[in-house]
């Protein structure tokens, strides 16, 4: 079984550091364990889109997602395989969780030492342990930078238009349609895109879906240089800006661009990543696929910490 979750965490109003973390268990109404809100995969999800979706349903707490976690995989009593998939989360709001009772019979926040001594599985740990290291890093705290490569798009050769006008082709308009659920989990505060049609049309499903009673587009920064001509005329404004968004610029953070801009994007990003990040980070051309939103969790100031890269599955 796959399934997605979130260690939810939070500070105590008089916290003095990392030891004063809260985070948010919740327990099973069937078993009676107590462990990390989490729930099963549905057909056409991501990952991310899961554990927001868990989490929101056995809690009432709309999770922002940050940094991964270490995944658990263990047996369920029944005898049947888990094996979950952690970020580190923030609460963006608090409603009534939806769950029914006899799924989840308790929510409730906790100090770190006593979650950890109510933890029913040993193997609930990890996540906790490296949430806490990474607090007390001071890297626990992320913002999200998501890096969009626009949906598949007409051919070069069989357009005969001008190349800023080339449009989606129909599958490209499907992975557009996908594209919703999975970039609303970071809940980007500003987005920036290449003026070529396949960009815009990439991000249009989204938009309309985020500000449906308002032009899809109106707050959306249009960049020139985020095209490949721009690229062209000015090489060396793609890292300016992806220093400006590291370093500079507060919130998160929503880019969609083209393959061949990618690789200024990669090499900007990549003198910004801990080693660890730098792992996960592409290394060769394509550097993601048509429709594939990679995204780079930055703390402190400017620092990439964390690498993590997903496609929405698009059925036929």
């Amino acid at each position: 079984m796959v399934s997605a979750g979130a260690l939810c965490w939070r500070l105590r109003d008089d916290a003095d550091g990392p030891e004063d973390l809260e985070v948010l268990l919740v327990r099973s109404a069937r078993w009676g364990d107590w462990s990390w809100p989490k729930g099963k995969i549905k057909p056409g999800e991501t990952l991310p889109e899961c554990a927001v979706r868990e989490v929101q349903e056995e809690t009432g707490v709309r999770p922002l997602l940050g940094r991964p976690l270490p995944s658990v995989g263990y047996v369920l009593p029944d005898g049947r395989d888990k094996m979950v998939t952690y970020w580190a989360a923030q609460a963006l709001f608090t409603t009534s969780r939806s769950a029914q009772p006899e799924e989840i019979a308790d929510a409730v926040w906790l100090p770190v030492q006593e979650a950890r001594a109510l933890l029913t599985r040993p193997s609930d740990l990890p996540p906790l342990d490296a949430l806490m290291a990474h607090a007390r890093a001071g890297e626990l705290d992320t913002r999200a930078l998501v890096v969009l490569r626009h949906a598949k798009a007409r051919s070069r050769a069989h357009w005969p238009g001008t190349e800023g006008d080339r449009p989606l082709t129909s599958v490209g308009r499907s992975q557009a349609n996908a594209l919703p659920g999975l970039i609303a989990v970071w809940a980007v505060d500003h987005v920036l895109t290449s003026p070529w049609a396949r960009c815009m049309m990439t991000l249009l499903p989204y938009l309309r879906e985020r500000s449906p009673a308002a032009d899809p587009y109106q707050g959306v920064e249009v960049l020139p240089l985020l095209s490949e001509q721009g690229l062209r005329n000015q090489p060396e404004r793609v890292p300016e800006l992806f220093h400006s968004l590291l370093t500079e610029r507060a919130g998160s953070w929503l880019v969609c661009t083209h393959r061949p801009v990618l690789e200024s994007v990669m090499g900007a990003l990549a003198k910004a990543c801990t080693p660890a990040a730098l792992e996960s980070l592409p290394a060769a051309n394509p550097w993601l696929g048509t429709g594939e939103a990679l995204i780079a969790h930055i703390a402190g100031a400017g620092q990439i910490v964390a690498v993590e890269r997903f496609r929405p599955e698009v059925r036929s």
